[in-house]
């Protein structure tokens, strides 16, 4: 990739970042519970039992933040946004309360740190599989391969994110929204390279993104759907608008 490319793939990238650090405002401060019940000294659980202390905090601190995100996963997959409560979150993760609002400041704020894991996770792969292709064409259809294999693997996640966040707040849209325009920037690069000129290269970079999106919501909502089969789809569709080289079809 030509040295420009990837300073603007990195500047996209870090620019969406910038933006995700300030609103969802992690709190990463390390916990020291040195509450007492009954003899014991540790985390009190929900469910009111005492987890106690054991030699490797650093590590568990360290891991904590994860054990939240993936039993948060779990909770908003099985109740929905709306009826997931932060209760529900730490029982699941055997935490305290406390430990929650160590690292996130709401259920809200929760909820945006899952968007940007399954953000973080697509784009690393994104990034991965460019550096396998020589064309912009063939750094397009790396891309969205990409991108389908991640959802693919990361199918509760994908359906918290793409299904539940649509609706649920006004700040998850702002968030998504600005994940799409991160995207539509780096295809719009990659369709000017194509030789397509900036308008219509913006325009067709904004509508493939929301198709896509809108197919990634379909699978996620009826999985029982061909995920690759219909992204394929899609890129012949803009493929052929876009006039682009229609070959290996088979591949995402």
């Amino acid at each position: 990739m030509p040295r420009g490319r990837r300073s603007a793939l990195r500047a996209c990238w870090l620019w969406y970042n910038g933006h995700a650090q300030r609103w969802s405002g992690r709190f990463l401060a390390p916990s020291r519970c040195t509450k007492k019940r009954g003899g014991a000294t540790g985390a009190f659980l929900a469910n009111g039992q005492c987890r106690p202390h054991v030699v490797g905090m650093v590590t568990e601190k360290r891991d904590r933040r994860q054990d939240l995100i993936r039993s948060a996963i779990s909770v908003f997959a099985r109740y929905g946004y709306h009826e997931t409560g932060i209760r529900a979150i730490v029982e699941e993760a055997e935490c305290a309360i406390g430990t929650f609002y160590l690292y996130f400041s709401s259920k809200e704020n929760c909820f945006i740190a899952l968007i940007d894991a399954l953000y973080q996770q697509t784009m690393h792969a994104v990034m991965d599989h460019r550096g396998e292709f020589a064309t912009a064409e063939a750094k397009l259809r790396g891309s969205l391969g990409a991108v389908v294999e991640v959802l693919l693997r990361e199918r509760d996640l994908t359906r918290v994110v793409l299904v539940q966040a649509v609706g649920a707040d006004p700040m998850l849209e702002t968030h998504l929204w600005h994940i799409h325009q991160t995207f539509a920037d780096l295809l719009t690069g990659e369709l000017e390279e194509c030789g397509l000129p900036r308008e219509r290269s913006s325009l067709g970079a904004w509508a493939f993104v929301g198709a896509l999106a809108e197919v990634f919501g379909l699978w996620a909502r009826e999985p029982e759907r061909n995920l690759e089969e219909m992204a394929r789809g899609v890129r012949a569709l803009f493929w052929t608008a876009w006039g682009l080289e229609s070959a290996d079809e088979n591949k995402v």
